[in-house]
């Protein structure tokens, strides 16, 4: 599992935004979380505070880095005013949890990379910004591994380390030859890892360094207790005065029977992504939003039917460290971890599942029952599910092709015109296919 090595010393300006709404006693100081939560994204440029109403559409991704879009309206010519919007500028972004104690605060910098305005209507892009993080170095790191490299760099821009390791021994010399940290990290991870181990990195929304084994991540099942997450118990988006969102533990189980519709960990629509290499096997794809039903095929990248296996890393360790090699073996590795890679469409954040965690997913074919009713409340918070469930006079099997134990590869989060949208990019090895709840484990596999 990924832990915090050591947390990120940033300090960046706190984001009060001013409460105005037409509730009795109005004058009530309340929490920015039982008010606002995630209902809202908060946004602040330079030293202007964007009315939290006046949001009309914002994107927040990672690849390896966070980087935003935004859109919203001006009415009161705040952006006109900067005498340049631009690189200059600074964007800041908050995203409160929706209960306090469980999470910290989405907390991150941009520089706006390009403005667009017309009229009121105002179109800006951010990239991940902290202090020198574009300025280009030229610096020897001598004899390190890629462990010691990710966690120097993460010291020297004051930013957070997370690992699932505790350390690397692909020892080899490392210089900077004058690139900005991201280009020079998305460089050397392609040369990092050692036997059965393959590496990735990203600065997460906390601003820390990630960097993962995906050999261990990938090869892990984690029990119930691993995979627990906290969610909010109360359904309802409500902005009230009284308004209170209490915190539930929960396993982390996306699923998508009609029962679950209103929580937090209910998938709306799911769809694959391809690879270069595929295999004969078809599975079913269903669309809740759309009530379409479709087949695609599995992804496998083991295009030699495993015959590389044994040798899958052949890159030499310390002094004769072999860049070529591990470079084309890592490349291999992440053809065939990546058979299955699908994503899945939640209506809410859910701040428990965030990129390089896992999740179960069970996924019933439901098809033109996705709107009956059904009486399955203890489904919710129990991951014994059965391998069919009843709805009507029908019955929806579980699909067991698509159902299981997945590692998050990536997560988008989306809000528009007042409702939020996240999507997951779920990943997942050829092996795991089709080995749901065996008989000596209750976690999926």
């Amino acid at each position: 599992m990924i832990t915090l090595k050591h947390d990120n010393k940033l300090n960046f300006p706190t984001i009060e935004m001013p409460i105005d709404m037409e509730f009795p006693d109005s004058s009530t100081d309340y929490k920015q979380t039982n008010i606002i939560g995630v209902t809202t994204p908060l946004f602040r440029i330079n030293n202007i505070t964007l009315p939290w109403e006046s949001i009309s559409y914002m994107k927040l991704t990672c690849s390896p880095v966070p980087e935003v879009t935004l859109k919203f309206v001006d009415s009161f010519g705040l952006i006109k005013s900067l005498d340049s919007p631009g690189h200059d500028n600074i964007l800041y972004l908050q995203i409160l949890p929706p209960f306090d104690d469980a999470y910290k605060k989405i907390h991150l910098s941009f520089y706006i990379s390009s403005c667009n305005i017309n009229g009121n209507q105002v179109f800006l892009t951010g990239s991940y910004y902290v202090p020198k993080w574009f300025d280009n170095v030229m610096k020897p790191y001598g004899m390190i591994s890629s462990y010691e490299l990710f966690e120097t760099i993460s010291n020297d821009y004051s930013l957070g380390f997370c690992s699932n390791m505790d350390g690397s021994t692909d020892e080899r010399y490392i210089y900077n030859p004058n690139l900005s940290p991201v280009n020079f990290l998305s460089n050397e991870i392609l040369y990092s890892g050692e036997k059965e181990h393959v590496y990735t990195w990203w600065v997460d929304w906390w601003n820390n360094i990630n960097l993962v084994d995906l050999y261990n991540e990938y090869n892990s099942v984690l029990s119930d207790d691993d995979l627990k997450i906290w969610i909010s118990s109360n359904n309802l988006m409500e902005t009230t005065p009284d308004y209170e969102v209490k915190p539930e533990q929960r396993t982390a189980l996306l699923c998508n029977l009609p029962s679950m519709v209103g929580d937090p960990l209910y998938i709306n629509q799911y769809w694959p992504q391809t690879s270069n290499n595929i295999t004969d096997m078809n599975y079913e794809v269903f669309s809740m939003e759309n009530q379409e039903s479709y087949s695609t095929l599995i992804q496998d990248g083991d295009a030699h039917n495993d015959v590389f296996t044994q040798y899958i890393y052949g890159g030499e360790l310390v002094g004769n460290y072999d860049y070529l090699s591990q470079r084309a073996c890592r490349g291999m590795f992440l053809n065939k971890i990546n058979s299955q890679v699908i994503q899945v469409s939640l209506n809410r954040p859910v701040l428990g599942l965030m990129k390089g965690g896992h999740v179960n997913m069970y996924w019933y074919d439901i098809n033109q029952l996705a709107t009956v009713g059904s009486d399955n409340s203890e489904i919710k918070s129990n991951i014994d599910l059965p391998d069919d469930v009843t709805l009507g006079d029908q019955t929806s099997p579980i699909n067991k092709t698509i159902s299981g134990q997945y590692y998050i590869m990536d997560v988008e989060y989306v809000y528009n015109g007042g409702a939020w949208g996240c999507i997951y990019t779920l990943g997942r090895p050829m092996q795991f296919i089709e080995r749901l709840n065996p008989p000596d484990k209750k976690a999926f596999m």
